[in-house]
């Protein structure tokens, strides 16, 4: 086909045209035929080609009907397209398109159109050069440039305005931060991104007036904190806070900031600002505090005080009811006191508002903790020997050898537990040396306010464990696992309990006033002056312990080596010494048992003695002393002869008559009562005459 000029088509019969770009693509080109004269051409030819039997020759030649005048070419032209593949496109034409001559006179132009031609395929067909000059007039369509095709176009000023462009926004930023921080600047945690020198000074002053350090610590029940480091309770820092005022914070501008500003080069400023982003760290400014006084503000915190203070606690074994368990570490809060000055100092140097003080590992720690594999097998070979419970009263209070006891009592063998016997001896001494009284250094307070020490081994008063009974019931119990009480196997047994054997009710009698008292149930049933054993006749009272009342006795007669004595009331409480009366006697009290003493026994007025008979039992605490302290020497009286005694001690305390019959009536002083006649329990002895060995 020849490019650029008017050509025959493949197909006999069609003409066309197209314009072909210079710049490697085809473009749209323009021909307008009618579409009548190319059917009537055509079908002329087939018949003139039949006619002679052969095909026909010469140029394929349209001309445009006579009828139809230049005029009117346009409108009756259709519009032939070369697209992109090279195939031509039948368009009607709507607006009116000048066509030129053909370079043969006989050859018209293209005729009447169809006035409605739709957009439909035409054979493939290669454009034209689009310097067909029969196409000169037609307008190329730029809108069907590929983007490719116009970067090629026009790639030159393209790229100068786009290298234009990146120059202006380098440039602007560049003067934009000649005298701005660049994003991501830090001064004492202050963000100084977009500001002047002189904004940067002015907020950190703000700032550093205003400053706070908050110390987070622990939980107060001394449970870790979380690892966020985020604040879970209000009490974990309430308090615990540092402001500029309480140590003179103070900010030096030394020049830090100004120096920032003239090292920063806006020159290269997406070079400084990655540098900046990757250090992620700000300017330290210098500031001034008072360093000594940080001691001492820290000191003062909650989180420092001793009472708000835990200390840790390695994991251990807790022994309970069902044995042994691992009972978990307690981290504690209590601080490391220099190496949390420090990071306090380093915070307030550094502008930090809150340090988490779990997290710097400023706290004392356990060095045991309850997933120790020694701790675990330590249990499980406890488990194997523990599970007694045996308890043991005395008095008020239980003694329980429960598996914490039972834990002493064992011993270790090739990695095995077993119940030692000497340490359960060991144990049963305890008990012993805990409750046993008999014959034990104590001390009393006497009814005169003062205090006597009364010295170990005097006396027969008190509690004495039996030691071999206990020890074989109790090694039993622990290796049987037995949960039972068991009740103590004494010795010897006292009136009171084992806690407090005296209890309050005992007789005190002191050698030194020739006194004595007896207390009922904590109250005085009657106070009396008495006459003790004579010590220059080497017959004095033992005294300096405990004794019980071993006896009551009525109408007995006392007797010895040389003397006999008849008497109506005989309580004995040391061999033969006891309380009796002795009507023969005038004087009571004061120095008379230096020369008039009796052999031992405790003489004392009949009024008084029958007080006492008619309320004491058998096993009563005899408590007798010497006291000579100043104020004891200062309750010394003179004798009191017996009829004023009588009076005295009948009007203060009452009485107690004797009919003769050994019926007991009794008599107080303001009102005489019938009383019945004594327990038989209370009485070992109630014959109306007998005879017994006494001091008297």
């Amino acid at each position: 086909m020849n490019r650029g000029s008017l050509a025959e088509d493949p197909r006999e019969g069609l003409s066309s045209s197209s314009r072909y770009s210079r710049m490697g693509g085809e473009v749209n080109t323009l021909l307008y035929v009618d579409s009548s004269s190319v059917r009537k051409a055509k079908k002329a030819a087939e018949n003139k080609k039949r006619a002679s039997g052969g095909a026909a020759k010469g140029n394929h030649n349209f001309t445009i009907p006579k009828s139809v005048g230049r005029g009117q070419i346009n409108s009756h032209m259709d519009r032939l397209e070369v697209g992109s593949d090279g195939r031509l496109f039948h368009v009607k034409e709507t607006k009116e398109t000048p066509v030129r001559e053909a370079n043969s006179p006989s050859v018209p132009l293209l005729q009447n159109p169809p006035a409605a031609a739709a957009v439909k395929p035409v054979r493939p067909y290669l454009a034209a050069d689009y310097r067909n000059p029969l196409l000169a007039s037609a307008e190329p369509r730029l809108n069907t440039l590929s983007g490719k095709e116009f970067f090629r176009r026009y790639r030159t000023p393209i790229i100068a305005a786009v290298a234009a462009a990146a120059m202006a926004v380098y440039g602007y930023a560049a003067w934009h931060y000649r005298n701005r921080f660049y994003p991501g600047t830090q001064f004492f945690g202050i963000s100084a991104s977009e500001m002047s020198v002189y904004d940067v000074k002015a907020a950190v002053k703000s700032k550093v007036d205003s400053y706070a350090l908050e110390l987070i610590g622990r939980d107060p029940d001394g449970n870790r904190s979380h690892s966020s480091g985020t604040v879970r309770d209000a009490a974990a820092s309430a308090g615990n806070v540092i402001t500029a005022g309480d140590i003179g914070l103070q900010y030096v501008d030394d020049g830090t900031i100004d120096h920032a500003m003239e090292t920063q080069r806006s020159w290269a400023w997406p070079v400084m600002m990655i540098a900046r982003a990757v250090s992620g760290q700000g300017q330290a400014l210098k500031t001034s505090f008072d360093r000594d006084s940080v001691s001492e503000v820290i000191g003062s915190l909650p989180c420092f005080q001793n009472k708000n203070v835990i200390r840790p606690e390695n994991a251990k074994i807790t022994l309970t009811d069902d044995g042994a368990v691992v009972s978990p570490e307690v981290c504690g809060t209590k601080l490391k006191s220099e190496e949390t000055r420090d990071a306090v100092i380093k915070a307030l140097t550094l502008g930090e508002t809150q340090i988490n003080l779990d997290q710097l590992g400023l706290y004392e720690s356990p060095t045991v903790f309850s997933g120790d594999i020694l701790l675990m097998t330590e249990a499980q070979a406890l488990n194997k020997v523990l599970g007694a419970r045996i308890t043991i009263p005395f008095g008020d209070y239980d003694e329980v050898v429960n598996s914490e006891v039972i834990r002493t009592l064992l011993s270790k063998r090739d990695g095995a537990y077993y119940v030692d016997e000497e340490k359960v001896r060991d144990y049963v001494a305890s008990l012993a040396g805990k409750y046993d009284t008999l014959q034990c250094a104590r001390t009393f307070y006497t009814s005169m306010g003062t205090s006597v020490e009364l010295e170990e081994g005097i006396g027969d008063y008190g509690w004495q464990l039996d030691q071999e009974s206990m020890y074989q019931q109790i090694l039993e119990a622990v290796r049987m696992q037995k949960q039972m009480t068991l009740e103590p196997v004494w010795k010897h047994d006292a009136y009171g309990s084992p806690l407090n054997d005296l209890g309050d009710t005992y007789v005190e009698i002191s050698l030194t006033t020739q006194t004595m008292w007896f207390y009922k149930d904590g109250k005085l049933v009657v106070k009396t002056p008495v006459v003790t054993g004579n010590p220059y006749a080497g017959n004095a009272t033992p005294s300096g312990g405990v004794w019980s009342v071993k006896n009551r006795m009525r109408n007995a007669l006392l007797s010895g080596e040389g003397y006999s004595a008849p008497v109506d009331y005989w309580m004995p409480f040391n061999g033969g010494v006891g309380i009796h009366d002795l009507q023969s006697r005038y004087w009571f009290g004061g120095n008379v048992y230096l020369g008039g003493g009796s052999h031992g026994c405790i003489n004392t007025p009949l009024s008084a003695v029958k007080l006492i008979y008619e309320s004491i039992e058998v096993g009563v605490p005899v408590v007798v002393y010497k006291d000579e302290s100043e104020t004891a020497m200062s309750k010394q009286e003179g004798p009191f002869d017996s009829g004023s005694l009588k009076t005295m001690i009948e009007e203060t305390y009452g009485t107690v008559e004797d009919d003769g019959k050994g019926s007991i009536v009794y008599w107080t002083a303001q009102k005489k009562t019938q009383a019945a006649a004594a327990p038989a329990a209370q009485s070992t002895a109630a014959s109306t005459s007998s005879q017994t060995s006494g001091v008297w």
